[in-house]
């Protein structure tokens, strides 16, 4: 998994080759072949230009997705325009609201995987789909789906916040770090939180929290929490401390969860654990504070049901203070049938 995306802003009809450009180099980066490379090109370009066109401004993330034995992108899109009154309607080949061939978005779903869309008449859209190699099974069987963004303060090359997810048997431990400050030091800080973080196989999110307490006294130091959520016993763990929030969300309501002030390395008064209920379905969403706090999935109506990346998306989009390294998390408890 790469943790920090690359971001294209799409603004102009330039954009659409510099973002093409960008994608190649991860394709290269991750060694796609020939014909996965040539997909998500295409499928870039697809979604650059619908953006253009259509979205009037918008942005392109990518970053590296980890399967078994190979490797594949995902692209997360997202624009301000007037969005779309039905998104089965624009699937649909020949289906135009620009006077174009109406074949852009039935193209993205032949040559992609997991193609998902949300729009909103008046919000925007929010976009995503994957590219792997030919013959990689496109619907991993997984008890968590997990999604992200997570980008540096406007004009670093450093994020000074890191995440990390570890499925561990049937539970997953998910670690969320915000270095103080941004830029290279806080970028240390929050790698060296994910390393000791992945050297414990602790299943309490405070002895987590403790270990990498202990790791990051030779940095700066940082915000952070690790949430371990076992879908078997019906309960998210969480630990945190500083300002990291999270909250599990589930049929249009949210349970917020509690952190302790400090600075993880230097100042901690309390590391306590705290649990919370957690049923099959429910979504995780922890962010750093990037994010503004006051934000509301109601306002997205059926956003909460699609792909937690959509979600981060809508969050980075919508709630971003704009002056800070961003992260937002968002992991759901699948409902496999038994």
């Amino acid at each position: 998994m790469t943790p920090v995306q690359i971001a294209v802003d799409i603004n102009h009809a330039s954009a659409v080759a510099e973002a093409r450009q960008r994608g190649a180099v991860l394709a290269r980066a991750l060694a796609l072949d020939e014909t996965a490379a040539g997909a998500l090109a295409i499928a870039i370009t697809e979604t650059a230009t619908n953006i253009v066109k259509h979205g009037v401004r918008g942005t392109i993330l990518f970053r590296g997705l980890a399967g078994e034995r190979v490797r594949g992108v995902e692209a997360l899109a997202f624009d301000h325009g007037p969005g779309m009154r039905s998104v089965a309607d624009s699937m649909r080949d020949g289906h135009s609201t620009g006077g174009t061939p109406g074949t852009g978005l039935g193209a993205l779903r032949r040559m992609t995987s997991n193609l998902d869309i949300w729009s909103q008449p008046g919000t925007g859209t929010l976009l995503r789909f994957e590219v792997w190699p030919k013959g990689t099974p496109v619907t991993p069987a997984m008890s968590f789906v997990t999604g992200a963004v997570c980008l540096p303060k406007p004009g670093e090359s450093e994020c000074g916040d890191a995440w990390s997810v570890a499925q561990r048997g049937a539970d997953l431990v998910v670690l969320l770090v915000d270095g103080l400050g941004h830029g290279p030091s806080a970028a240390d800080a929050a790698r060296a939180a994910v390393v000791a973080a992945s050297g414990t196989s602790s299943l309490d999110p405070a002895q987590v929290i403790d270990t990498v307490h202990g790791a990051l006294r030779p940095t700066r130091g940082a915000a952070g929490a690790a949430i371990v959520l076992q879908p078997d016993r019906g309960r998210c763990m969480f630990c945190g401390i500083g300002n990291i929030a999270a909250s599990v969300q589930r049929n249009g309501t949210a349970r917020s969860m509690v952190s302790h002030a400090g600075i993880l390395g230097h100042q901690v008064r309390k590391i306590q654990g705290f649990e919370y209920p957690l049923a099959p379905g429910a979504l995780l969403v922890a962010h750093s504070d990037g994010i503004a706090t006051r934000w509301d999935l109601s306002a997205y109506p059926g956003l909460e049901s699609r792909h937690p990346s959509l979600v981060a998306a809508a969050l980075y989009r919508d709630h971003s203070r704009g002056r800070d390294d961003v992260t937002v998390v968002g992991v759901r408890v699948e409902q496999r049938p038994t």
